[in-house]
């Protein structure tokens, strides 16, 4: 599954954190993926290169970062990709996850080297738009927004209105459900 969204702070993380309190019977693998570029470095042998991503597990709730968000909110586990450069580093994210089923990406640019079975674009106020977000918004099944008027959603995709980027009216849940439900049994 994939969250996406239009702009920077438009609550992909909430949204992501409440489709994982939604849903614990999925037992989800919460990845963000990030293009920000840490200056200066810590010398830790996982600093990036000039392409080399630097794939991080989040190991506690407890943390104030947004992967420390995801264990709280339920995920089994939580990993922060941060890329150098436009592309997604799929094949070391895939190494990463090992075996896990039920992945639940918050990106924009995932969706140029998967398809999701499930895709949400998240719509905030602002004029803004990534430019990442039109590529997402064509693959998006739902678009969703809180306190947004949701313009020009693709063909065939639902729109849901919230009140709140961190609770989850329960047809979305229901319809969440039943659509990854269908995408398992595919499998």
């Amino acid at each position: 599954m994939v969250v996406g969204g239009s702009g920077k702070d438009v609550g992909k993380t909430a949204l992501v954190c409440a489709v994982i309190a939604a849903l614990p019977e999925f037992g989800w693998t919460a990845v963000k993926i990030t293009g920000h570029e840490y200056e200066g470095g810590s010398g830790d042998a996982n600093s990036p290169g000039d392409s080399q991503p630097v794939i991080r597990e989040e190991l506690s709730a407890s943390q104030e970062t947004d992967t420390a968000r995801y264990l709280a909110a339920g995920a089994r586990r939580a990993l922060l990709v941060t890329r150098s450069g436009p592309k997604v580093p799929i094949e070391e994210i895939r190494r990463a996850l090992g075996p896990g089923r039920n992945v639940i990406y918050e990106s924009n640019r995932i969706v140029e080297v998967i398809k999701p079975d499930l895709c949400l674009a998240l719509v905030g106020d602002g004029a803004e738009k990534k430019p990442s977000f039109q590529r997402l918004l064509r693959e998006a099944d739902a678009v969703v927004s809180a306190g947004s008027v949701i313009e020009n959603s693709p063909l065939g995709a639902l729109r849901f209105p919230l009140e709140s980027v961190d609770r989850l009216p329960a047809e979305m849940v229901d319809w969440l459900r039943e659509r990854l439900g269908e995408a398992g049994s595919r499998a």
